[in-house]
């Protein structure tokens, strides 16, 4: 309902018609200029919102709102900031000129992202999300002893020297070497 209003608001600033959206990828030429400044800028910012899902270690298939795509979490992290980012600029593009607009599109939401350090405040969001951390507080080391005192943690590894840690690879490289130390 959100992501609906923006879509209606922005149009009603800009005096962009808005029919809803749609497009159909073997016929992306008779889609209209603002439905492919939407969707170039959404691949853009779903790449964005992947590499940081990636990059914290959670799963992007792991959808709340969205389900049964292996994207599904990018989609959900990425109608976090459409609404407020996204949908304007496609909007105010298309309003200047529908000329090149997938290209300005991608420009424009490179720019935006650059200055308002989306990247960051994804990553702030997702320790939120996860971690109930607050932005920019790191309580990760009171976290780790309390995953100390978790029964559902991994439990010991048998080894003929005696018990090991669980939890850890005790793999080695083809040297034979092991690559962690108990």
């Amino acid at each position: 309902v959100r992501v609906r209003e923006a879509y209606a608001q922005a149009s009603k600033r800009t005096g962009v018609p808005w029919h809803g959206r749609r497009y159909r990828r073997n016929r992306w030429e008779d889609s209209d200029p603002v439905n492919r400044a939407l969707s170039s800028g959404a691949a853009f910012l779903y790449g964005i919102c992947h590499s940081a899902i990636i990059s914290a270690g959670y799963s992007p298939a792991l959808g709340f709102i969205h389900t049964g795509k292996q994207l599904s979490f990018v989609y959900d992290v990425a109608d976090l900031y459409k609404a407020n980012i996204l949908i304007p600029l496609a909007f105010d593009l298309v309003m200047e000129s529908e000329e090149n607009i997938e290209r300005r599109m991608r420009h424009g939401l490179r720019e935006q992202i650059r200055e308002l350090g989306l990247l960051k405040h994804i990553m702030n969001d997702l320790n939120r999300l996860f971690l109930g951390l607050e932005e920019g507080k790191k309580d990760l080391p009171e976290m780790e002893d309390s995953y100390a005192e978790d029964p559902s943690r991994p439990g010991g590894l048998w080894d003929p020297s005696g018990e090991k840690a669980g939890g850890i690879s005790y793999g080695g490289d083809d040297s034979g070497k092991s690559s962690q130390e108990p």
